[in-house]
């Protein structure tokens, strides 16, 4: 079993550093506060903050986000994985972490906003350690039908004993479920782990 998919990376949209800056003023007009006598500027720098994120917004033609999809892929099977040209075979990997936040269009409320949105999944991110050092890199799960490929790479793992971890966030998951201690041992039973 093989999984294929395209690199999340981090780009630099040099248009978007304006909106960033303009949030960046508007985020320290609440350091105003612990400075005495200057509490009557703190609407004027978060307003002038805000009219700069939205001015960089605008030049940045909407396009402020800080990653998107590379033309390189990432593979993974039971044989090694491969990083865009850089490959590693399974055995001179360790500490194999998969987290599988979200596809895109999957609608995901984490808490931190009042209501949830649609994920664009680019959250997904690989770690392992080779060759004495740390590899991370992000993937991008494209659907429903792209997860339950992956899926089936982790069955294989699972049935040849290939030591891996899945998580979800800071939550550990067993083929994308949080397991219950009953669920768990289950589990392990069925793929020969006890």
């Amino acid at each position: 079993m093989e999984f294929r998919t395209r690199l999340v990376v981090k780009r630099r949209n040099k248009r978007a550093y304006m909106a960033y800056a303009g949030l960046f003023i508007a985020a320290s007009s609440l350091l105003l506060v612990f400075i005495p006598g200057m509490n009557e500027y703190i609407p004027w720098v978060f307003g002038g903050g805000i009219a700069i994120v939205v001015i960089g917004a605008v030049i940045a033609r909407g396009d402020v986000s800080t990653y998107g999809l590379s033309d390189d892929l990432l593979t993974v099977s039971s044989i090694g994985i491969m990083i865009g040209t850089e490959q590693y075979s399974l055995n001179q990997i360790h500490n194999l972490d998969f987290n599988v936040e979200a596809y895109a269009g999957m609608y995901v409320n984490d808490g931190a906003m009042v209501s949830g949105q649609n994920s664009d999944g680019m959250t997904n991110e690989l770690s392992f350690e080779a060759e004495g050092r740390m590899v991370r890199c992000g993937f991008y799960l494209e659907s429903k039908l792209h997860v339950q490929q992956l899926a089936l790479l982790f069955n294989e793992f699972y049935e040849r004993h290939i030591p891996f971890v899945e998580r979800n966030r800071s939550t550990r998951t067993y083929m994308f479920q949080k397991l219950s201690d009953k669920e768990l041992m289950e589990f392990k039973k069925k793929y020969g782990y006890s």
